[in-house]
């Protein structure tokens, strides 16, 4: 493929845990088609975030020095600026708020091709690369190649992709950018005509923990769900669901894990009741052991459990108590 692979680092923390897990999957793609990873960075410069770039796959780091506060269409039109000088093969970007707006607007401006919101991105046996995504109301993966297209884009959905540290026996390359285009307004000169207050809730952070209980339609009851939270808790374990409990509102959206929820990565995963439905089991495959219990022997999350249990729940559940107890 020969040009580079180039990551848009976010405009506000541009070595964050989600950057850093996209570099990583960068490097991971570069090393099968020989090309270079490059970092397009804004913002002020900080050593220790460079090494952190270079630490998980960056080969090159291209920086644009703003030591003020500057807002998205500025952003967009630097990173647009650098993108004209690498052109590169691909583009990857975080599938925040900003990046979805950036990625939108190169897209348009290079005539490049956009997968959004990826769950993957890999070469198929003849080369090509293609774009995981879910579709049809997240009732399938497709498998997206772009066509008639100088230039691939993706934005990548946090966690889907787990960062891991390089160990590079050369330091990349730091270029700095120097943007001669004319600055927009900034926010803090706009006049502010009125200020609606909105309560955010804080987001439950699902990937804290090593250990994760996974409610599925097999739980039937509330009195079940209290006794798995129960046990989860002398366990240390969060709770999470598939989109058939969430929209049964037996747990909380946030704690919703697939194509159409998060993606986590614990070290131990037990499923209460989970048929294994694709769309779900995208969300778990950075799983480290995967427990299954359901009563169905031919539920499909049994063909990826490293520990099957063939068993009511509630019997199982009966065996777990005993365990945290003791």
């Amino acid at each position: 493929m020969g040009k580079d692979i180039v990551v848009i680092c976010d405009s506000q923390e541009y070595d964050g845990e989600h950057v850093l897990q996209i570099i990583t999957k960068a490097r991971s793609l570069g090393d099968k088609c020989d090309s270079k990873v490059s970092a397009l960075c804004v913002g002020h410069w900080d050593d220790g975030k460079a090494d952190n770039l270079f630490r998980y796959g960056a080969d090159n780091i291209v920086f644009c020095r703003q030591d003020q506060r500057f807002d998205t269409p500025y952003f967009v039109e630097i990173i647009a600026d650098m993108v004209k000088q690498i052109i590169p093969k691909i583009i990857l970007v975080p599938a925040t708020v900003i990046g979805k707006m950036t990625a939108a607007i190169l897209s348009t401006r290079f005539e490049a091709g956009l997968t959004a919101d990826c769950i993957d991105i890999d070469f198929d046996e003849t080369g090509e690369l293609y774009f995981s995504r879910a579709a049809i109301n997240d009732s399938v993966i497709a498998k997206i190649k772009c066509i008639n297209c100088s230039i691939m884009m993706g934005t990548v959905k946090k966690d889907v992709f787990i960062k891991k540290e390089y160990d590079r026996r050369e330091q990349g390359t730091i270029e700095e950018f120097t943007y001669n285009g004319i600055e927009e307004k900034r926010s803090d000169s706009w006049e502010v005509l009125e200020r609606i207050e909105k309560e955010v809730k804080k987001d439950i952070d699902i990937n804290s923990y090593k250990k994760v209980f996974c409610i599925g339609r097999g739980v039937k009851n509330k009195e079940t769900l209290e006794r798995i939270y129960s046990i989860a808790e002398k366990c240390g374990a969060g709770v999470v669901g598939t989109r058939a409990v969430v929209e049964e509102g037996f747990i909380d959206k946030a704690r919703q894990v697939g194509q159409s929820g998060k993606s986590i990565s614990p070290h131990i995963y037990v499923s209460f009741g989970v048929s294994g439905a694709s769309q779900h089991m995208v969300g778990i495959k950075n799983a480290e052991i995967i427990v299954a219990v359901n009563t169905d022997k031919n539920a499909a999350i049994f063909d990826y459990a490293d520990y099957s249990m063939v068993d009511n729940i509630e019997a199982v559940l009966n065996e777990l108590e005993k365990i945290a107890e003791a």
